[in-house]
């Protein structure tokens, strides 16, 4: 009896014997059947992104791998839309809105931000690297307080937003999303593993679905001169203050504010960094206020008002750090390699997160100025998940930050990519905090 076997099968039992007569003849074959499966993988991640994504009939769409492609379009003077191998963007898209869910925040909206581009390629603003408290509120029961935080006063619950894959747990102060709800005030304290050091970063998002704006966050140091009182409603200087109406930084008789706040039901990405007594605040990647002389006292707690009425008010992604804004050329030529938990990704994706673009312009523009630069880029990973889904997840993400880059002007042979998933960590990761610390990409000088 006989049996049709397959051409490609056919091709690779013959290869070596080929190799073995013909000389290079079978290291050819190789090559080119390796080039048309990746081409293939390529051709079915366009397919997918096409398929799924709301794009323009003229988008230029590249896989993460197809530098020829990603090259080609930003000689023509397009930015194309990177994706991985799964179809999934990594850069250059930016879902048609930011909202699934009608306006309603607990009916599926993802309040996500655009990719990294537009404002985020120049924000100023980098995370600190060493964490010093991070919490999503996962794993917190739905209706209870977390425990990671101490309570003050207040109404105050962990409830679900959203729905579906795009469904989150977060803190909420007031009831529900109409006039019948009370609103109301809550407060509760970040405690922190040591003092807040000079230099320190420190970001949140927050959402309210009032939609006549009155709401608003406040939060101020331990080491102010007043303890927090149960009302919650009047912090003592110096503070920051966050809100639909106003945002900025406030201090004794007077104050830096912008009176440009974040739209109802739109999460706004929050962000403070402070280098001594220079403080710097940013909303959805625009600085909001920049003052050379705050002076925010430095304690062992963090406190935090939230105020709204008749509505919602919602926090999530708390993340405090030290570090910030360096030099990163003078680091690399110290150690060799820059270790950075400022590269954010979504969840279990190699999707960059738009506020990755203040540490990813840094990079670009130390490659700039350093043409004979080259650097490896390394993807790491916690230990969530199995270990062969991490070691998959750190390569795509190493070479969706190098894909970012190539976007961004700087040549792809520039570039080498690896990833090590969770073989490599920096720190236990039996804490949120130590996890986070894992979730990093390093850049190592290559030596010519």
């Amino acid at each position: 009896m006989y049996r049709t076997v397959p051409l490609f099968a056919l091709l690779l039992a013959l290869a070596p014997v080929a190799e073995a007569q013909l000389g290079g003849l079978g290291g050819r074959i190789r090559d080119r059947v390796s080039r048309d499966a990746e081409r293939r993988i390529e051709e079915r991640a366009v397919e997918a992104a096409r398929r799924t994504l709301d794009l323009a009939e003229d988008a230029i769409v590249c896989a993460v791998s197809d530098t020829d492609c990603i090259e080609g379009a930003r000689q023509s003077g397009r930015e194309p839309v990177v994706v991985d191998e799964d179809g999934a963007p990594v850069s250059g898209y930016e879902p048609p809105s930011t909202d699934t869910g009608g306006g309603d925040p607990t009916a599926g909206g993802t309040g996500a931000a655009p990719g990294p581009g537009d404002v985020w390629d120049t924000y100023e603003f980098v995370p600190g690297e060493r964490v010093l408290f991070v919490h999503d509120f996962e794993g917190t029961p739905v209706g209870n307080f977390p425990s990671r935080l101490d309570y003050i006063a207040g109404g105050l619950d962990v409830v679900r937003v959203g729905a579906g894959d795009a469904a989150n747990l977060v803190l909420r102060v007031g009831e529900g999303t109409t006039e019948g709800g009370s609103g109301g005030n809550g407060c509760f304290s970040i405690p922190l593993p040591e003092t807040l050091p000079e230099r320190f970063t420190m970001e949140f998002r927050a959402m309210t679905s009032d939609p006549l704006g009155r709401d608003r966050i406040q939060l101020f140091s331990n080491g102010a001169d007043d303890s927090p009182d149960t009302r919650c409603t009047y912090p003592p200087p110096n503070h920051v203050i966050v809100g639909t109406g106003t945002q900025g930084l406030k201090w004794r008789g007077a104050e830096a504010v912008s009176n440009a706040g974040y739209g109802p039901n739109d999460w706004a990405t929050v962000a403070l960094g402070c280098d001594g007594d220079y403080c710097k605040m940013f909303v959805d990647g625009t600085r909001v206020a920049n003052v050379p002389r705050y002076d925010f006292p430095r304690a062992g707690a963090l406190h935090v008002f939230l105020n709204v009425y008749r509505h919602g008010l919602f926090l999530d992604d708390i993340r405090i750090a030290e570090g910030g804004n360096r030099s990163l050329y003078d680091d690399l030529e110290a150690a060799g390699e820059l270790s950075t938990t400022a590269i954010r990704f979504d969840t279990g994706s190699a999707t960059l997160r738009p506020e990755s673009g203040g540490y990813l312009a840094q990079i670009v523009s130390m490659l700039d100025a350093h043409p004979d630069l080259a650097l490896e880029i390394q993807g790491h990973t916690d230990t969530d998940g199995t270990e062969a889904d991490n070691q998959d997840l750190s390569e795509r993400r190493a070479d969706a930050v190098a894909a970012y880059l190539a976007a961004r002007g700087v040549a792809r042979d520039r570039l080498t990519t690896v990833g090590f998933g969770e073989s490599q960590p920096a720190a236990p990761n039996d804490t949120a905090e130590g996890k986070a610390q894992n979730r990093r990409v390093v850049f190592k000088r290559v030596q010519g």
